[in-house]
């Protein structure tokens, strides 16, 4: 890895955190927040690829969880790796040298659906032993619960992700062009 890659995953990571924590709105569903920052890991993972896009993304979901919730055991099993994978698909399969709207759509759609899985089937595990997020007890979740988390969460994000995210990475590329 270059440090340029380092040097964007590191800003990526801060701008998710950032942007994430004023879009919040305080609105989360089984402790998952509402979150049309995905624009942000998505358009680096478009713009610098995979590994551009998953660190930025995982930097700024942990960023973000310690200043929502502070549970930091619980962004690094479920949060980090659902947002490294999910924006990491993304980047590699439409990022950088390959990227069109035509391949970010089902990219996205696919990245999306890997990350939030992992979100829903990671709190069905870790709601076994430990309080969810917003939460003061322990209360197990059933499968249907992590089934509904994932599928809330990625319906929340897909809109932002599809309707933002090409025009910006446009902008971007016109904007750097010569």
């Amino acid at each position: 890895m270059r440090v340029r890659d380092l040097t964007l995953s590191a800003m990526g990571g801060a701008l998710y955190a950032v942007v994430g924590y004023l879009s919040w709105l305080g609105v989360n569903f089984y402790g998952v927040r509402f979150w049309p920052a995905v624009v942000v890991p998505a358009t680096f993972a478009c713009l610098y690829g995979g590994l551009v896009g998953g660190l930025s993304a995982a930097i700024g979901i942990f960023i973000s969880d310690m200043v929502t919730h502070g549970n930091a055991l619980l962004s690094i099993t479920v949060g980090v790796p659902s947002n490294f994978l999910g924006f990491y698909i993304i980047g590699e399969l439409a990022g950088r040298d390959k990227y069109s709207v035509k391949r970010y759509v089902p990219s996205s759609v696919l990245g999306l659906i890997v990350g939030h899985l992992i979100i829903g089937f990671g709190l069905l595990a870790w709601s076994q032993a430990f309080p969810l997020p917003f939460s003061e007890k322990v209360t197990p979740l059933s499968l249907t619960a992590a089934l509904s988390i994932a599928f809330v969460t990625f319906a929340w994000e897909l809109p932002f992700a599809i309707l933002v995210v090409p025009p910006v990475v446009s902008a971007v590329r016109k904007s750097t062009k010569g």
